[in-house]
């Protein structure tokens, strides 16, 4: 078996990657595409975008779609059973042969943090955020992933949002006064408060609120006040879905691998609000921050179906 092939491909919001890799752990052949998410570019789009990644992949590792043992994809939305039936079928037609895992793409980031062990808790904060845990015996939970309308606490897009609420009740009057004012128009190449309401409503887009969320912790290092109550506030609401999933598996008293991941998430002030919360209710956990991409996450998972 040493000389067959696997395949991980992480489906995200914005890009679809691909990786071909040997039993070995050697990767041979990566691509890049667009979304494969229908929910955000359409069925078409989607799924045409799945399979410029993969072949893409294929072509650079210099083998076809036959070569590959075992394909392993991460994905948003498949837990929902139709969703998961429409992935099974592309995947199916590309791959007809092959061993097919489907998972959540918090899996796979849980995967590329525990060095290919599904065990433990993964905490995302990106644009939006998602806590996805399982205990020894394959038992999983999961809290947020519900998106920005329904609520994701903690998430890029949230702390973007908090920031517009912060300068614009403080341009009122209704709040503190805060730097973040002057940072965020500078940052967006706004001359007057009152033209947010030109850049929030000419493209309700959840990247461009969640690509105001590092302002906040540009401005806490520099001591503000209201971007410190916005991490708090953020790092508080990502503890709580953490906490949730932890009890609910009753690994409070287990000193489980407990991986954070996503943009959010980087080292720094943010991510240390993050430690010390989780600590309180879960003090042996043992925090991680992923060393590999999480589409490497996947291909480990598609090798371990066929063995090593």
């Amino acid at each position: 078996m040493s000389d067959q092939l696997v395949l991980g491909i992480d489906s995200g919001g914005t890009k679809t990657e691909a990786v071909v890799m040997g039993m070995g752990g050697t990767e041979v052949g990566r691509a890049y595409a667009g979304s494969a998410n229908w929910n955000s570019v359409g069925v078409d789009t989607a799924r045409a975008n799945l399979a410029q990644a993969v072949d893409g992949a294929l072509d650079r590792a210099g083998v076809t779609r036959v070569a590959i043992a075992s394909v392993c994809i991460g994905a948003s939305g498949v837990d929902r059973p139709p969703d998961r039936a429409r992935m099974t079928a592309w995947l199916t037609e590309l791959f007809p042969s092959a061993e097919l895992t489907i998972q959540n793409d918090a899996v796979i980031a849980l995967a590329a943090g525990t060095g290919g062990e599904i065990y433990g808790v993964v905490l995302i904060s990106g644009t939006g955020m998602i806590v996805y845990g399982f205990d020894r015996a394959g038992n999983r939970r999961r809290a947020g992933g519900w998106g920005a309308l329904l609520g994701d606490p903690g998430s890029g897009y949230a702390l973007g949002a908090a920031i517009l609420k912060a300068v614009t009740w403080a341009v009122d009057g209704r709040a503190t006064q805060t730097m973040l004012t002057d940072r965020l128009l500078a940052h967006l190449g706004l001359e007057q408060p009152q033209q947010l309401v030109s850049w929030a409503y000419q493209d309700i887009a959840w990247e461009r609120f969640a690509a105001l969320a590092p302002l906040a912790i540009e401005c806490a290092v520099e001591g503000d006040v209201v971007a410190q109550s916005i991490l708090d506030e953020g790092a508080e609401g990502l503890a709580i879905a953490v906490q949730a999933v932890v009890e609910g598996l009753q690994l409070t008293a287990e000193p489980i691998p407990l991986v954070l991941a996503g943009g959010m998430l980087r080292p720094g002030p943010y991510q240390d609000a993050v430690r010390r919360r989780i600590h309180i209710f879960a003090p042996l956990a043992q925090i991680l921050c992923p060393t590999v991409a999480p589409v490497i996450g996947a291909a480990w998972l598609a090798r371990q179906v066929i063995g090593d």
